[in-house]
């Protein structure tokens, strides 16, 4: 049996109370066994749980309710602007602590819950193939780019900077606060701004997190045993590139920073790229697995742009741009119902007598 959302959220709430049956508790342990994000994500819950002992289980939990009212609270108006629908295309993941809040001070009595004791994230997601825009509770917009997330608080009230969390790629037009500054936090690095518009690619699978700035200034900071060390900082049309191997930055300064933004309209656009880049973009878009399997390749460079293209499409292009051709390899059936990435096979064109 594979609980729905709103059993699941039953299952984990009575589990805070000991009150799961012991078939409940074995079918809440395989669903945080399933997948590494079901574990995370229950993590989350409890961790928030624990800094709200004041809050009362209501049954039944109004999920859905739940959802538009902390939407509404937080200010959040996301567009679509791709083919898939805004359920598809966004998940919109709630702690714990906000739909046990909102349900239990509607049905049952208030609860006075400071903003000391509980921090509320909201987590964004664009859908592979689509990007995502938002407006954040201080008014600054981000459009996220195929497959990335973003969490952030549904109030920056009361805290000293606007942290937010990345994981993919985002681009962001930030509301001026001399106050209160601006920070994307990216695992290994933090960006930290005061009101400005800049490009973030740091997917996971990326060998190096790149930064483009297109206005204003940045500063580019590193976490190390709780310190913050400002490692440079970022004027207009700057391309700063940290490498995850040995936490190093290089720059360079690029007059047209098009490549790094067009996404944002649908585009992906090469300019004289790597074939290493090439397929880091078409991986991360399209939500495929490439391989290289001719070294000759990767003294190949690209130049063009793909407006919403298939993925056969874009491989096709390059087929006949270059002295490289691919074959794809379909997606399987695993045994837990779900499905493999497809994988693409890159390779030099054979050469006939």
């Amino acid at each position: 049996m594979d609980p729905q959302h709103d059993e699941i959220f039953d299952l984990i709430a009575r589990s805070f109370y000991g009150e799961l049956t012991a078939e409940e508790t074995m079918l809440l342990n395989a669903w945080k066994e399933a997948k590494k994000s079901n574990l995370t994500a229950y993590q989350d819950f409890e961790e928030i749980w624990r800094h709200s002992n004041q809050m009362a289980l209501p049954s039944p939990i109004d999920l859905p309710g739940s959802l538009e009212i902390t939407r509404y609270k937080a200010g959040i108006r996301n567009r679509e602007i791709k083919w898939m629908s805004l359920i598809r295309q966004i998940a919109a993941v709630l702690v714990l602590s906000v739909i046990f809040a909102s349900t239990y001070q509607m049905v049952v009595k208030p609860v006075t819950i400071t903003k000391k004791e509980v921090v509320v994230f909201q987590e964004v997601r664009a859908a592979f193939g689509t990007q995502t825009r938002l407006e954040l509770p201080d008014g600054t917009m981000v459009s996220l780019n195929s497959g990335s997330t973003l969490k952030f608080p549904t109030t920056f009230d009361n805290s000293k900077t606007r942290l937010v969390y990345l994981s993919g790629e985002g681009n962001f037009k930030v509301a001026k606060n001399a106050q209160q500054p601006f920070v994307v936090d990216i695992n290994k690095l933090q960006v930290r701004v005061l009101g400005t518009t800049f490009n973030v690619d740091a997917y996971p699978g990326n060998t190096a997190i790149t930064i483009a700035l297109v206005e204003g200034k940045i500063v580019l900071q590193q976490n190390s045993n709780d310190k913050t060390a400002d490692l440079m900082e970022m004027k207009p049309n700057q391309v700063a590139c940290f490498r995850k191997s040995d936490n190093k930055i290089e720059w360079k300064k690029e007059s047209d920073l098009t490549k790094y933004t067009a996404w944002t309209d649908g585009k992906i656009v090469f300019s004289n790229d790597p074939v290493n880049t090439v397929i880091q973009k078409l991986q991360n878009w399209y939500n495929v697995d490439i391989q290289l399997s001719d070294k000759k390749l990767e003294n190949y460079r690209f130049t063009g742009t793909f407006i919403d293209e298939p993925l056969e499409q874009v491989l096709s292009m390059l087929n006949l741009t270059s002295q490289m051709e691919y074959k794809i390899i379909p997606a399987k059936k695993l045994g837990d119902n779900s499905f493999s990435k497809r994988k693409i096979i890159l390779k030099s064109k054979t050469k006939v007598n």
